[in-house]
């Protein structure tokens, strides 16, 4: 994808993606494609900023214990292991702004963290995203589901499209196993994405 220079002047979005160990090979080996692409194509198409994904690893992040119904404590409890890796990242000489609004750090897990739940974001009430989310490969929209809250998105704006089908876009709350995905952003959820980034340079 080749960026316009409006988008080479524009600070990137960077990704840190950290893959749980729990996470099998055969995964892995399309994460990128399956889980990510489709939601770095949507974000380059109307935020005029270049998207990165930087994929991490190592202890004890990649076998951090995600699991369990207290999902807010469990968001609390990565949020320091998040920075403690942008820490890390930064001083082995990759060059990402550890405090910037425009890094975000995302465990991708195998399992949901329960039963009812395959992904959280931090953020406050009532819209103030945060920098940390966890997100599991159960549903290819997961990801992009939860980078979506961390740039402003939410559920309230999502809509239900018409591709051929009736497609969720990101944010839908709920995934409707009759619906398809289109793996977009609403309108509105675009504006919000694009107010959340337009005092981040």
């Amino acid at each position: 994808m080749t960026l316009s220079n409006k988008q080479n002047k524009k600070a990137p979005i960077n990704i840190i993606a950290v893959i749980h160990s729990d996470v099998p090979e055969t995964t892995r080996k399309t994460i990128y494609a399956d889980h990510f692409y489709p939601l770095v194509s949507e974000l380059e198409s109307f935020t005029e900023r270049k998207v990165n994904v930087i994929f991490a690893g190592g202890e004890p992040y990649v076998s951090f214990d995600y699991k369990g119904n207290d999902t807010l404590n469990t968001l609390q409890r990565w949020q320091p292991l998040s920075f403690k890796l942008l820490e890390v990242m930064k001083n082995e000489g990759l060059n990402i702004k550890v405090n910037s609004d425009l890094t975000k750090v995302i465990l991708v897990t195998r399992d949901m963290l329960n039963n009812e739940v395959a992904g959280v974001a931090l953020v406050w009430p009532p819209t103030k995203p945060g920098k940390v989310a966890i997100a599991s490969v159960t549903g290819y929209h997961v990801v992009g589901h939860e980078i979506g809250h961390l740039l402003g998105a939410r559920h309230e704006d999502s809509e239900v499209q018409f591709n051929g089908w009736f497609a969720d876009t990101y944010m839908a709350p709920k995934r409707e196993i009759i619906k398809s995905h289109s793996y977009t952003f609403s309108p509105a959820n675009r504006q919000n994405i694009k107010n959340y980034l337009a005092d981040k340079d």
